[in-house]
């Protein structure tokens, strides 16, 4: 990583961080108010939330509508880790170095505020202030609720949970974690791109593969850091798959192979990002902090 792309990194974070900060701030307080910003302000990369700066900034989007969506889709991720954390799915008691949602309050507050974050994501984007065409705006709300819902997101969370205790082969394995994990990277990418003018099917088509092939490395990524690292080291509990019993990338290849693979995916990610016209300098950023982030 250069100085020049940490600088754009931590910039790009700081007014992420600040927008849902502020977003906050109309609203009366309330315990579920509190619960809600504990999930998401607890610390995070905001990776997702980067990749909609990095391929909107490409199409010389303004930064007041990236940051709103940037801010939509982080929501909903913390939604999502609210959820995953929860008894009834992975039981996790902590999440970014912290207590976990249900640790820190209890168990239906931490339920209710993911529900609060999904639905004010949404809110955010069916508002006035999100000021772009209703056209693109409503592509915009139709491509992202897909993607995080029952044939996307979520589904891959529910197979998650089926397959616990599952030999799996490398066909169920890609498909769970291309829905789990992948779909709301896939939104982040192709979000951004539908705002602009300048745009067609190929573009998309290019850009939605860049979102999947980000989704495979994150995840081949987070499995091999799982048995790599502590939990100190990771900010959540390390060997929880294993714990658990569910099959990863690790499980299915070994650690090598995973490695191997995960490197193939960065290098055609690299190749795919080069073959499109567009400044995507901000994206090779992202990209080489996913494939090298420790934690």
């Amino acid at each position: 990583m250069t100085s020049q792309s940490n600088d754009w990194i931590r910039s790009a974070q700081d007014e992420i961080n600040q927008s849902i900060k502020v977003l906050f701030d109309p609203y009366p307080n309330s315990l579920l108010k509190d619960v809600m910003r504990y999930g998401v302000l607890n610390g995070g990369k905001r990776i997702r939330g980067l990749i909609v700066k990095a391929i909107g900034s490409a199409f010389k989007e303004k930064d007041e509508i990236l940051n709103q969506l940037a801010t939509s889709i982080e929501l909903i991720h913390a939604y999502s880790l609210i959820h995953d954390d929860l008894p009834a799915m992975d039981d996790d008691d902590l999440r970014r170095g912290l207590p976990t949602c249900h640790v820190k309050f209890d168990e239906a507050q931490a339920i209710l505020a993911g529900d609060g974050l999904q639905s004010l994501a949404l809110e955010i984007l069916s508002s006035s202030n999100f000021n772009i065409d209703p056209k693109k705006k409503l592509n915009i709300i139709h491509f992202l609720t897909k993607a995080i819902g029952f044939e996307g997101m979520v589904l891959g969370q529910s197979q998650d949970m089926v397959y616990t205790n599952q030999q799996i082969g490398p066909q169920k394995l890609a498909e769970m974690h291309s829905l789990k994990t992948g779909r709301l990277f896939e939104a982040a990418c192709v979000c951004p791109a539908l705002i602009s003018n300048d745009i067609n099917d190929k573009k998309i088509h290019d850009i939605k593969k860049i979102g999947r092939l980000i989704g495979i490395m994150y995840q081949i990524t987070d499995d091999i850091l799982d048995v790599t690292k502590t939990s100190s080291q990771l900010g959540k509990t390390s060997g929880k798959d294993a714990e658990t019993n569910k099959q990863t990338y690790v499980t299915l290849y070994g650690l090598a192979e995973s490695k191997k693979i995960n490197n193939k995916n960065y290098q055609e990610l690299k190749e795919i990002t080069l073959q499109n016209s567009e400044n995507f300098q901000n994206l090779f950023f992202l990209i080489d902090y996913i494939f090298e982030r420790k934690y």
